[in-house]
């Protein structure tokens, strides 16, 4: 018997375990056995909020669905893998005898503790263990620079990916041998604090079919707009659950542009792949130790929910807890304003931020962190600090996203909320809760003080 245990790609589309699980299985006449393990160390984690647990759960309910329809069933278990899987090779063994366990590596630190103990475990008791490519375009460890050492910069990274051959593609399978008589597993339900977008690899590849038309020709000219509903893609959190294949999008993509943006997903797995510690470092040496504040309560709660007095940054954050998603161009300006006006540190805005987005992927969502903060690798120059007033001007001309997402200011003049005047707040929307042309010139000089000692300190 084969186990194909599925993690972040619950599809059957490019599914290179499942593809390599069912062929071998058909030359053999053996069975297949998929599964989705239920890992309390992830789903006990303080980021893995409600909203995104009931996004795995009903996808992964999704998922059966899937197997359903190709003749088979998935089975769903709660509790440590190495020992679902131990117990689940010891309970098929009466049976049928566990012969293989396909899998799709995953790179988190924890990923990689997790499936060594899933490895030895199952070579123990005499399991051939398979992992494939199958989670980025080009896995991490993959592109190299002529030292043969990860890059740092994106754009030298991304002049090296787009020579490199892309992964053949696997379609789903056709028919599947039913599944082996065992107790297929209940998936709990979670109550949800808002409403989740459409489930399963069915949904996604909808998505993308209706992206790859007229949205895709204009993206270069849209993305930046926020107030464009229809602008962007909204495949992150398909791509972060897994029931849209990056590796598919890609070999999909008709524009430059898209192919770029898309490339982000493969160079900051790459980067925390060869700095794990970057998940809770900064990237960057230099600025180690930078004196960033804690932040009060009252001041994290207000950029949480909406009302620090900047309309675009309330806007996204209003966005974000309403739905799950938020315009990327807006999660910049909203890092922005946490780290560098607020200079609150990354690490308690990047956690926020993974708990309430449905695609709160850890190496996406840090790489974005720390190149906004500008801490990253290749990150945004210290002196680069964005006006929150100016930006809602240039990405939201007509105060559309604004207004759609702060009722107070739906019927307050475009001008008046560009220049944030006192008519603002006739509708009781919040008075301004910083000064940012003072807090512009409080981050540059601490970063200048910090980079100038820690310079004399490396050079030491």
């Amino acid at each position: 018997m084969h186990i194909i245990w599925h993690r972040t790609e619950l599809r059957t589309h490019d599914q290179p375990a499942l593809h390599h699980a069912a062929k071998m299985a058909a030359e053999s006449g053996e069975t297949l056995l998929p599964i989705v393990i239920i890992d309390p160390k992830i789903f006990g984690r303080q980021d893995l909020t409600p909203r995104r647990q009931a996004w795995f759960l009903e996808n992964t309910r999704a998922l059966r669905e899937s197997y359903r329809k190709l003749g088979s069933d998935l089975i769903v278990r709660e509790g440590e893998p190495f020992q679902v899987l131990d117990e689940l090779c010891e309970d098929a063994n009466k049976k049928d005898k566990a012969t293989h366990l396909h899998f799709v590596r995953n790179y988190t630190p924890y990923a990689k503790e997790r499936d060594g103990k899933v490895r030895e475990t199952m070579e123990k008791r005499g399991l051939r263990v398979l992992d494939y490519a199958g989670q980025y375009t080009h896995e991490p460890g993959e592109v190299l620079n002529e030292n043969g050492n990860p890059y740092s910069v994106f754009a030298a990274f991304r002049r090296k990916w787009v020579t490199l051959e892309k992964p053949e593609l696997f379609e789903s399978p056709a028919k599947l041998p039913s599944l082996p008589k065992t107790a297929i597993g209940e998936i709990r339900k979670v109550e949800c604090d808002i409403k989740l977008p459409d489930f399963g690899e069915e949904a996604a590849l909808q998505r993308l079919d209706w992206f790859l038309g007229e949205p895709e020709k204009v993206y270069d000219r849209t993305r930046s707009r926020p107030d464009l509903e229809d602008a962007t893609s909204k495949l992150s959190y398909r791509f972060n659950i897994g029931t849209l294949s990056p590796r598919l999008a890609q070999h999909r993509a008709t524009t430059y542009k898209w192919k770029f943006e898309l490339t982000w997903w493969d160079f900051f797995a790459s980067v925390m792949n060869a700095m794990p510690e970057s998940a809770h470092e900064e990237s960057n040496k230099t600025w180690r130790g930078f004196p960033w504040r804690e932040g009060t309560g009252e001041e994290i709660e207000r950029w949480t929910n909406g009302q620090t007095g900047y309309p675009l940054i309330d806007a996204g954050m209003r966005e974000l807890q309403a739905t799950g998603f938020m315009h990327n161009r807006v999660r910049m300006a909203c890092a922005d304003f946490f780290s560098r006006h607020m200079m609150i540190d990354w690490r308690q805005g990047e956690e926020i931020f993974r708990g309430l987005l449905l695609c709160g992927d850890r190496a996406q969502n840090v790489g974005n962190w720390q190149w906004v903060a500008g801490c990253g690798l290749n990150a945004r120059a210290y002196f680069r600090v964005s006006n929150p007033l100016t930006l809602s001007k240039t990405a939201d001309p007509e105060a559309l996203y604004i207004k759609r997402w702060i009722p107070e200011l739906r019927d307050v003049k475009n001008d008046d909320i560009f220049a944030l005047s006192s008519s603002t707040r006739n509708g009781g929307y919040a008075a301004p809760m910083l000064d940012t042309k003072q807090t512009r010139i409080r981050f540059i000089e601490a970063s200048k003080t910090h980079l100038a000692k820690s310079k004399n300190e490396l050079e030491a």
